[in-house]
């Protein structure tokens, strides 16, 4: 009985992978997955993005005010203008969406 039930079981994993084979060689154009058609476009990250963008889009002048000593009047300063530009920009203090 248990011979039975192994050659029952390989002979049904041989069918499963032989159909999976015979679908690749008779259908060789057909694309299941991202990447296999050849046409990917890769898109780079831009260079040290994580330091400049946040200088581009919340800074004044590209400083921010985590660049002057906690306390400085340089930083109260560059800290209010970023407030003011991103309040401009429809954002709160912390850089979220004022309305939603």
């Amino acid at each position: 009985m248990i011979m039975i039930k192994r050659l029952l079981t390989t002979a049904a994993i041989v069918l499963i992978t032989g159909c999976a084979a015979v679908e690749r060689v008779h259908q060789p154009d057909t694309c299941r997955q991202v990447g296999c058609g050849g046409d990917v476009a890769i898109y780079p990250h831009e260079k040290d993005s994580a330091v400049t963008l946040p200088r581009r889009w919340y800074g004044v002048d590209g400083k921010l005010p985590s660049d002057y000593p906690v306390g400085s009047r340089e930083r109260e300063e560059t800290r209010s203008k970023q407030i003011d530009k991103l309040r401009s920009m429809g954002l709160d203090p912390q850089g979220r969406p004022l309305v939603e």
